[in-house]
């Protein structure tokens, strides 16, 4: 039930920013996905929670909820582990590359979770793969592989757009061979 509701809601989400896109004259919003991928030593593990915390190699440390548990019977602490996170995101832009705002598309985006959401601008993209390079508010940079490259042929750098990350989170861990 809560799938059905999440797919109802998403899909107005999409309805209400596409008109918004269009009714401003900027690239309907795509489909795409996030993934990261990092490496590091495991400080703990919770075999029963499916938790794993690691720590990088610059010292820092992250708590994971594993939801591919396939490996995570050879995790043990110590051990150095491959994490890989993914998530789907609906990606809109906001304004295009000569600054044009489009403020119905924000509004209709800023009903999604605030924390779920991330302004970014676009640094490259590469119109075969639908690969974008994003530049988030704090200067990191991150990629999204959108769903259909076709839909990504009027998005150019220096466009201004919104990433609103879905709340599910795929993570998988796997020992480093």
């Amino acid at each position: 039930m809560k799938r059905k509701a999440l797919g109802i809601v998403a899909g107005a989400f999409v309805a209400a920013a596409s008109f918004a896109s269009f009714a401003a004259g900027l690239p309907a919003p795509f489909e795409g996905s996030s993934t990261l991928q990092a490496e590091g030593v495991v400080k703990s593990v919770d075999h029963a929670r499916h938790s794993v915390t690691v720590r990088d190699p610059q010292g820092g440390e992250a708590s994971f909820d594993i939801t591919d548990t396939r490996d995570l019977a050879r995790i043990a602490q110590g051990g150095k582990v491959h994490i890989r996170m993914m998530r789907n995101a609906v990606v809109s832009v906001t304004r295009g590359a000569d600054g044009q705002g489009a403020a119905a598309v924000a509004a209709s985006i800023g009903q999604a979770k605030p924390e779920q959401n991330v302004s970014a601008e676009v640094q490259a993209i590469d119109h075969a793969s639908g690969v974008m390079a994003l530049k988030g508010p704090n200067g990191a940079v991150f990629h999204i592989q959108g769903r259909d490259p076709a839909k990504l042929v009027n998005v150019t750098p220096g466009m201004q757009v919104l990433v609103a990350f879905a709340p599910q989170v795929s993570v998988a861990v796997a020992p480093v061979q």
